[in-house]
């Protein structure tokens, strides 16, 4: 293998492996450019990943998604990633405080961390707050279809809340 001058080129390797589902390979390439670079934000964002959703070892993936918020604040994908680990893990309360942080940074994707913040706040039980929260992350989102799945989230979160909840937000 390269001696990895290059380490954004070998994201695109890593990439093609996990398209045909060669996660060992890729995450063994990706142990192989920590090795020159153990900062590199990109790096452990991808690790992450592959603990999280290929390997189910989330004590590593959370390990690595903190390493690359640690050494990537300008990097937008880490905030994301560890925002739905967050969630996957039940970690709402986690989520809450993640999710006022990650918001104050420029490089994360405010539509996301909104809809995150949603579900904390809806698995909570606080659903006036996952409302208002699912309202921001779709004035923060572009995609048409996660526009559709935030307001699916509002109609659900509605159906939920009782009566004067409804009306307090018939009159906002």
């Amino acid at each position: 293998m390269d001696s990895y001058n290059n380490p954004e080129d070998t994201l695109f390797e890593v990439d093609a492996l996990i398209a045909e589902e060669r996660i060992v390979e890729a995450k063994d390439l990706l142990f192989d450019v920590l090795l020159d670079y153990p900062d590199y934000a990109k790096a452990h964002n991808h690790l992450g990943w592959i603990y999280h959703y290929k390997m189910t070892n989330y004590s590593k993936a959370e390990q690595h998604y903190k390493l690359a918020l640690k050494y990537g604040k300008n990097y937008h994908s880490p905030y994301g990633n560890y925002a739905y680990f967050l969630i996957d893990q039940g970690d709402y309360k986690g989520m809450i405080a993640f999710g006022a942080e990650a918001l104050k940074q420029s490089a994360a994707d405010k539509g996301t961390i909104y809809n995150q913040l949603g579900k904390a706040y809806e698995l909570t039980s606080e659903l006036e707050t996952a409302y208002l929260n699912y309202k921001k992350a779709i004035m923060h989102s572009t995609a048409a279809n996660y526009i559709e799945e935030m307001q699916a989230s509002l109609h659900r979160v509605k159906t939920k809340m009782n009566f004067l909840q409804k009306i307090k937000f018939l009159f906002k």
